[in-house]
């Protein structure tokens, strides 16, 4: 098993693998040009405990540290990132400030949940869905992925979370107990049942984060690649991830993501249906099986209404507004799943020209 095959055993469910994009490699080489004359290389010469810091966390990983350029910079600010631009290399940064906040050990969680996004091509992927419903579940989705990859790295559950509250909470260890039930308790609060701003964040927040990697580290995957013991599948654990972000974050934004799927189907139906000059009872049976009474009702409501003619292009743009909201939602889903979406209404409706002007016209 390589590094990449490694990462692709513990993906989190909902950071879904899209296609990887191919960027020009000068891009990397002038960000390393700016790096190497303003920042520190981790090496055997110069640091050689960050360096073998690093070729630790690349045997575990079982990744080609020729692979791995990193590099310390001068700031006050506790952080790491990774920048890659293929599949064939990557530059980790880490600033002072977290080198020296952390011990080598949890030095280690760091170095590999920034590998984790080169492992899981998170640079690379083809996606639009920064400011999407979708894209804040995908992102934060990445972070539950790439913390596995450093938790693999350390090998272990108290290293990995003494790594993710010192580095988001700024403090060592004279102020905090690492006391995991403590921080997990936090969650139990209405406060923290009430956030609602998380929906918008790249990250989730660090108790959940701790435990979700807590569910992790008793994994198949986890417990197979450091004891060489059984756990619980990994799919399992996804879902009791899932839930928990479901509760605390997620919930309202699947609830966008679905409803504009729904109603996506629903004009979609409607105008395969009106499209021909009329909305038979048959037709008005279907609908209510498919999306209820209440629905149904409404919609004979809007024809009735109007004349068939302007019906139609009322629907019509109902139909094309609901599939701009479905693309602006859920963009990588849209991408998936609209076309097949309308070519079932076109066969479902025996509308055999739907598909096609609809897709002229949107």
């Amino acid at each position: 098993m390589d590094a990449f095959d490694l990462a692709s055993s513990v993906r989190y469910l909902d950071d879904a693998k899209l296609k990887t994009r191919s960027l020009d490699p000068s891009l990397i080489n002038n960000f390393e040009a700016g790096l190497a004359l303003n920042s520190l290389k981790i090496s055997k010469e110069i640091t050689p405990d960050l360096y073998q810091c690093l070729e630790d966390t690349c045997v575990n990983l079982f990744l080609d540290i020729n692979k791995v350029n990193a590099y310390v910079t001068s700031s006050p600010e506790i952080q790491a990132g990774c920048v890659s631009f293929s599949k064939e290399s990557c530059i980790i940064t880490l600033t002072s400030a977290v080198i020296n906040l952390l011990e080598i050990d949890e030095i280690k969680f760091v170095i590999g949940h920034e590998l984790g996004h080169f492992l899981f091509s998170h640079n690379i992927e083809e996606h639009q869905i920064q400011a999407s419903q979708e894209g804040y579940i995908k992102k934060r989705a990445q972070e539950i992925s790439v913390d596995r990859i450093g938790l693999l790295a350390c090998k272990d559950i108290d290293i990995a979370t003494r790594a993710i509250t010192k580095s988001l909470s700024g403090l060592d260890e004279k102020y905090i107990t690492f006391n995991m039930r403590g921080f997990l308790n936090q969650l139990d609060s209405d406060v923290a049942k009430n956030e609602s701003s998380g929906q918008f964040s790249s990250h989730p927040s660090f108790i959940l984060r701790v435990k979700a990697l807590l569910r992790f580290s008793l994994s198949e995957p986890f417990l197979r690649h450091t004891s060489n013991v059984q756990g619980t599948n990994i799919s399992e654990i996804d879902k009791m991830i899932q839930n928990d972000l479901n509760i605390y974050i997620d919930k309202d934004l699947r609830r966008d993501i679905d409803y504009s799927k729904k109603m996506l189907s629903f004009w979609g139906y409607a105008f395969a249906y009106v499209k021909g000059g009329s909305f038979s009872k048959e037709n008005q049976i279907i609908m209510a099986n498919k999306f209820g009474d209440e629905m149904k009702d409404k919609l004979i409501k809007m024809v009735q209404s109007q004349s068939m003619e302007d019906a139609v292009t009322a629907v019509q743009n109902k139909l094309f507004d609901s599939i701009d909201s479905f693309k602006t939602i859920a963009p990588n889903t849209a991408r998936k799943e609209l076309n097949v979406l309308l070519m079932k209404i076109e066969e479902e409706t025996n509308q055999k020209a739907f598909f096609k002007e609809v897709l002229q016209k949107i």
